[in-house]
């Protein structure tokens, strides 16, 4: 009989993993981890992809190693390529894309694990972004529980309210890195849709529900508003050609942009009119645009 000690054995994968992509956040990253750390089912772990200098956030993981399993990698700048990073890190059979200025109430960890073991057939669930008054932020949503399809995803929900199996989000190829924050393109926004839409494309299932909600404060009325619908808008434009929308589709986007554009003028909002242009021009200018180049799925 041997009397060599036993080797300890590695510890077992979380069921979930929170892919963590920070750049220039430093007390907003530390408001996240302190809404993790108050989580009521703990069994995750926190793939954080750092994009700032070296260096910078060493004090803010030190301050929380001791309460978070945090794996602290880097990245080029990007948002979907960080992501991308991330995903190869990934070990839990669940992966979720918090940024790093939205916050989980306590008990969403939980939620997400018990809406994959009852709806089996589900490859990925979202909900809805609220910020700390309990007003929608980010976008409109659903208004109520249903299947994702191709009409409804564009109110399905952002990446703060969205989790994968890890399988669909690997065979699916993660996300497209010419699309979103940071991309060598024009095209800054839709990474998400882009991936629901390919996951939809393979014949996986995506639920909505309403009740699910990742906290966000609101976004859009600062200095950079109007720039930021420019760029956006090329992204939404970009994947509605991406998904073969056709001109109908567009032309029904174009119709509701100029038509909020008008109530606005007519409010004497000229910020709102002039961000509903910016995204009917930015909307038209991404769907003829071409990308000498690109390998994206399905196209």
């Amino acid at each position: 009989m041997s009397l060599e000690p036993d080797t300890p054995s590695a510890p077992p994968p979380p069921v979930l993993s929170l892919l963590v992509c920070t750049k220039g956040r430093s007390a907003p990253l530390e408001r996240l981890f302190d809404s993790l750390a108050a989580q009521t089912c703990r069994d995750f772990e926190v793939v954080l992809v750092d994009q700032n200098a070296p260096g910078v956030l060493a004090p803010v993981v030190a301050r929380y190693r001791d309460r978070l399993a945090i794996d602290h990698v880097r990245s080029a700048p990007g948002l979907s390529r960080a992501r991308n990073v991330g995903l190869a890190r990934c070990r839990g059979d669940l992966i979720a894309f918090p940024d790093d200025d939205c916050w989980y109430p306590a008990g969403l960890t939980a939620e997400v694990v018990r809406l994959f073991s009852r709806h089996p057939e589900a490859d990925a669930v979202t909900g809805r972004t609220l910020d700390g008054a309990g007003v929608e932020s980010l976008g409109a949503f659903l208004a109520a529980d249903q299947p994702v399809d191709r009409r409804n995803v564009w109110f399905a929900g952002n990446s703060n309210a969205l989790f994968v199996r890890r399988a669909a989000a690997r065979a699916v190829g993660g996300f497209d890195e010419t699309l979103g924050v940071g991309a060598p393109t024009p095209f800054r926004s839709g990474e998400e849709t882009d991936f629901l839409l390919r996951l939809l494309g393979q014949g996986r299932g995506i639920l909505f529900r309403h009740g699910l909600v990742v906290h966000h404060d609101q976004v859009g009325l600062d200095a950079n508003r109007h720039r930021r619908a420019a760029d956006y808008a090329r992204g939404f434009g970009r994947v509605l050609r991406l998904h073969r929308y056709g001109l109908v589709y567009l032309g029904f986007r174009l119709a509701r942009f100029t038509a909020s554009g008008g109530r606005a003028l007519l409010r004497r909002d000229a910020g709102t009119a002039l961000d509903k242009a910016l995204w009917a021009i930015g909307t038209v200018a991404g769907y003829c645009a071409a990308r000498p180049g690109a390998v994206v799925a399905g196209e």
